[in-house]
């Protein structure tokens, strides 16, 4: 094989052939990138070709360097996003292959292809997929056409790979039923200063899942939940646990915490209840701030509005989150009135050099002075960042440059 080049699996059929019939028996090892091909239906032909001309690179480097010269990969199809690879003879080449030789080369590849999807799939995908990758051998039958046993074998290693991705779901499930009816969270405070003096105004609440739960990682935690409809259960234990683990902040600092559109109708976060935790907790009512993101208010704004005001009345403001995130609901925002606006990330990247991010945060600065709202910026990861936020009108920042998410003890 050419070095940078990918035969298919029909011009390799002869080669497999004459494999399968002196060896017997051949290890197979599918990576199933198919899950790709709806770039094309949202960002067309174009587009799907760079995802697999990217992909198809990644492979190729990944043949180089972590396989043997005796190991062959192959596309399955010319414009497909599956690879075959087929092993080699071992030194001695009168061994016979075994299961466990594939799924080392199984785990190489994974290894080795994960750091590569994001590069592959961006700009069109904000997460990089799972990447299936199955194992199976192809058995040598001399009444059956080659293509016949190894399409079996191709066959046998995607039954593999839903196997183990039900496998691992189930896991993931186990897991966050244990973390939730264990209430194993761990509870971050992240500061939000003032872009002029620097002093800290709040704390937005971050939650993850405590060390050793398997879902440490905020993505992964919440990506669980959202898959196995379980959000509602796990954002009613992360704003529970953000609320009695802040008795240690300043007394005059905000304390900002995230919510779903149910939480603003879940009896736990009404009435006495939710008095009965605030004194619990040791908060006044009128240091709490309800982060909602755009999206949820552009959804569901009939709701919020209709019900925001039990909380106000209670002394509690509203921020709308991810401000600027390719949303376009600003009136909807403005009718709302919340009381801080806080800017997305990705306008806040690069603020300094890019002339497009400055006019966007200016307006999004001029609207929430025009409502009364302060504004927030947020992911600073530079002073070059937050010396442009100031200069645009922005209020506020937060972000690893101004403060970095300080874990709270688990109080009672």
């Amino acid at each position: 094989m050419t070095p940078g080049t990918i035969p298919t699996l029909q011009e390799r059929l002869p080669e497999l052939a004459a494999m399968l019939a002196e060896r017997g028996a051949l290890g197979v090892v599918l990576v199933d990138a198919s899950s790709l091909d709806d770039v094309e239906e949202d960002y067309g032909q174009e587009a799907r070709d760079q995802v697999c001309a990217r992909l198809t690179q990644a492979v190729v480097e990944v043949r180089d360097r972590e396989l043997r010269q005796l190991d062959s990969v192959c596309l399955e199809s010319p414009t497909g996003l599956s690879f075959v690879v087929v092993l080699g003879p071992k030194r001695r080449r009168n061994t016979p292959v075994a299961m466990a030789d594939v799924r080392q080369v199984r785990q190489r590849l994974l290894a080795a292809l994960g750091p590569a999807l994001p590069r592959a799939v961006f700009p069109y995908r904000k997460s990089p997929p799972r990447l299936d990758v199955g194992i199976a051998i192809a058995l040598h039958n001399p009444l059956l056409r080659p293509e016949r046993v190894v399409a079996r074998a191709l066959e046998a290693a995607r039954r593999a790979t839903r196997h183990q991705r039900e496998a691992d779901e189930l896991i993931q499930l186990d897991r966050l039923h244990d973390l939730i009816a264990g209430e194993k969270v761990v509870t971050a405070y992240q500061p939000i200063v003032g872009l002029i003096d620097r002093q800290v105004m709040g704390f937005e609440a971050l939650s993850r899942g405590a060390r050793g739960t398997g879902l440490e990682a905020a993505d992964e935690l919440f990506g669980t939940a959202e898959d196995h409809h379980l959000l509602v259960e796990l954002d009613r234990l992360c704003r529970l646990r953000a609320l009695l683990n802040s008795g240690k902040l300043a007394a005059n600092t905000r304390l900002f915490v995230n919510t779903l559109p149910a939480t603003i109708r879940d009896p736990g976060f009404r009435g006495r209840t939710l008095i009965d935790s605030l004194e619990k907790a040791r908060v006044a009512p009128n240091r709490i701030v309800i982060e909602i993101t755009e999206r949820l208010v552009i959804e569901n704004y009939a709701l919020f509005q209709e019900t925001t005001a039990y909380f106000t009345d209670l002394g509690m403001s509203f921020a709308v989150d991810d401000v600027g995130a390719g949303y376009s609901g600003l009136e909807s925002i403005a009718r709302l009135k919340p009381a801080f606006l806080k800017i997305d990330m990705a306008l806040v990247r690069d603020v300094h050099v890019s002339q497009v991010n400055r006019e966007m945060v200016k307006a999004i600065v001029s609207l929430g002075h025009g409502i009364g709202a302060k504004v927030i910026g947020e992911g600073i990861h530079s002073e070059e960042e937050s010396v442009s936020l100031a200069a645009a009108g922005v209020d506020y920042g937060q972000g690893f440059h101004l403060g970095r998410p300080i874990v709270a003890e688990p109080q009672a």
